[in-house]
């Protein structure tokens, strides 16, 4: 079975939306969708029999001002944003979808913060799912669902390649919208100053990014039969949702550099 693997990078996350449209042309429908963080969310919207185009018309429409109004900004002990609008919003469009209904097997990942455990999410409301797997810790609030305490899944497994495979997938299109590193360790040394300024936010992002970075290579040392499209979204921010048609575009681009590899996966 062809397993379609979607990982997570916020705003970057639209790219999976030109990859799907680029899917979608040469008649390849995966039987497996997986997806952490944004990519549950693109990938659940596709489980749902949402095409690549109806996507981006859709994600198109998100401007500065709606998505001022999608992530309100309160002080919470638990998080700024509670998501509450982020579920009607998504509700809009996918109903009370269960994932066991959909026409093809889809699960999204999740933290359990509480029990420390990677979690997968395969059954019950396929808005709740994407919920909790796209709640960024401290931005959003996490979501309480089944018991459990859920956070974004996309920092315990960014590109979820082996919970693909666990649900049958013996070949893998996995889809990383994340910069990766090369992690060197080297010894201290003096030398000449960046001048860079980083504050707190800089300072969040460059090291969520190498720890990301390095989850993405370790997930991918399983990948025994798939192929991996990168897809450079370095002028798309984690919170630029108003982007969606540049890095649709950048999926779309990578993608096509990948065609012939897709064709002979599929």
């Amino acid at each position: 079975m062809l397993g379609l693997v979607l990982g997570g990078g916020a705003a970057k996350g639209y790219a999976h939306i030109g990859v799907i449209k680029v899917l979608d042309e040469i008649g390849i429908r995966p039987d497996i969708i997986v997806g952490a963080s944004m990519g549950s969310l693109v990938g659940g919207f596709y489980a749902a029999g949402f095409t690549g185009k109806r996507m981006e018309e859709i994600a198109v429409q998100v401007d500065k001002r709606r998505k001022s109004w999608l992530f309100p900004i309160r002080l919470n002990k638990r998080g700024f944003i509670d998501g509450r609008r982020v579920i009607k919003y998504l509700t809009g469009y996918l109903g009370a979808t269960k994932i066991e209904n959909l026409p093809v097997k889809y699960a999204a990942v999740a933290t359990d913060i509480e029990n420390h455990k990677e979690l997968v999410i395969n059954r019950g409301n396929l808005v709740f799912a994407i919920r909790a797997s796209i709640a960024i810790p401290v931005v959003f609030t996490p979501f309480e669902h089944g018991g459990r305490i859920l956070t974004d899944g996309g920092f315990v497994n960014p590109v979820p390649v082996t919970v693909a495979q666990d649900l049958g997938a013996d070949r893998i299109i996995a889809v990383n919208v994340m910069p990766r590193f090369d992690y060197n360790r080297v010894e201290m040394i003096v030398q000449k100053p960046s001048g860079r300024d980083y504050n707190l936010r800089k300072v969040f992002q460059e090291t969520a990014d190498l720890i990301t970075s390095r989850l993405i290579d370790r997930e991918l040392m399983f990948l025994k039969n798939g192929l991996v499209i990168n897809v450079d979204t370095s002028g798309i921010g984690l919170s630029n949702f108003e982007k969606a048609r540049l890095a649709i575009d950048q999926g779309y681009e990578a993608a096509k550099a990948k065609i012939s590899e897709i064709k002979r996966m599929a």
